[in-house]
């Protein structure tokens, strides 16, 4: 679960999205989009033909990982995020496509900025973690950082991704 720094009026960024409808609305809308953008193919391409179990999966971890009900440990147990990933080629393009698809996801559903700087922050960091492909310039998949902490590194490079992929970098 990511630190959670919302303002006072919201306990958690579960509470701050808008909780249990708006976290299906942005799990919805991410798995639309990778379905419908020809820009995200390489991140379509590591997910099966159907994506209906993915949708319900993201869905119900976006839950407690927003800090609502752990729904995801209820029904499937521990996460092991990095663990149920590495069947999968993760590389650089598939972690930046991951990260430009959620960011869209977002900027459409209208996530308030202040909360969508601090969520792509943490799903960088999570995507960069579960990158399982050694790459030449980026080298070995880093471990997530601190939330909270947005290096001017990460800045960068969530920059580098949203303006690749044409997604709005907000105010």
């Amino acid at each position: 679960m990511i630190e959670h720094n919302s303002p006072l009026k919201y306990e958690t960024a579960y509470d701050w999205l808008g909780g249990s409808t708006r976290v299906r609305e942005l799990s919805t809308r991410f798995y639309d989009l990778m379905d419908l953008e020809p820009k995200y193919t390489a991140l379509r391409a590591v997910h099966g033909a159907d994506l209906i179990e993915a949708r319900e999966k993201l869905y119900l971890f976006l839950t407690g990982w927003l800090g609502g009900p752990q729904l995801y440990i209820e029904q499937h147990g521990h996460p092991r995020l990095r663990q149920r990933h590495m069947p999968f080629k993760i590389g650089v393009v598939e972690r930046d496509q991951w990260v430009a698809c959620m960011a869209q996801a977002m900027r459409e559903i209208q996530v308030p900025d202040d909360l969508y700087a601090r969520l792509i922050e943490s799903f960088y960091n999570t995507a960069e973690w579960m990158r399982n492909q050694h790459d030449a310039v980026e080298g070995v998949p880093q471990m997530p950082q601190q939330s909270g902490i947005f290096s001017p590194a990460v800045k960068q490079k969530l920059h580098q991704i949203t303006e690749q992929y044409g997604v709005e970098s907000g105010s």
